[in-house]
C-alpha cells in the first residue's frame, strides 16, 4: 500500500469517526446540510473538508521538517505532501499503526 493509498483511507476513516462521536451535535447537524461551521478557527462545509484538515494537522506534528499544504475544496479536499525517502518510511509506519488502531476501534 503506498503512502497517498494509506493517507486517502485515512481521512476516510477520520471522517467516519468524526461523524459518528459528534453525531447530534450543532457542528453535526451543520457539516450534514453543507452550511457554513467555524471549528477551531476554521470554517468547513464538509466532512471531508474537516477530515483532512485534521489529518493535515496530524501530518505537520509527526513531519514538521516536512511541506505539508491543506486544500480545503469541498468533497475534493486534499493534502499536498513532500516529504525525504527517511520520512517517508516514518511516516508510512505511523500511518500503518494508526490505520491498523482504526481497524480496532470501528
Amino acid at each position: 500500500m503506498t503512502t497517498e493509498e494509506m493517507l486517502e483511507d485515512v481521512i476516510q476513516l477520520s471522517q467516519r469517526a468524526y461523524k459518528k462521536n459528534s453525531k447530534g451535535s450543532r457542528e453535526w447537524l451543520k457539516l450534514q446540510r453543507h452550511e457554513d461551521v467555524i471549528i477551531d478557527g476554521v470554517t468547513f462545509n464538509y466532512w471531508r473538508e474537516y477530515a483532512v484538515y485534521k489529518v493535515c494537522e496530524y501530518l505537520k506534528e509527526k513531519c514538521p521538517n516536512s511541506s505539508v499544504e491543506c486544500f480545503l475544496e469541498g468533497n475534493n479536499s486534499y493534502i499536498k505532501l513532500s516529504v525525504d525517502d527517511k520520512e517517508q518510511q516514518e511516516l508510512n509506519r505511523r500511518l500503518f499503526v494508526l490505520l491498523k488502531n482504526f481497524d480496532n476501534s470501528l
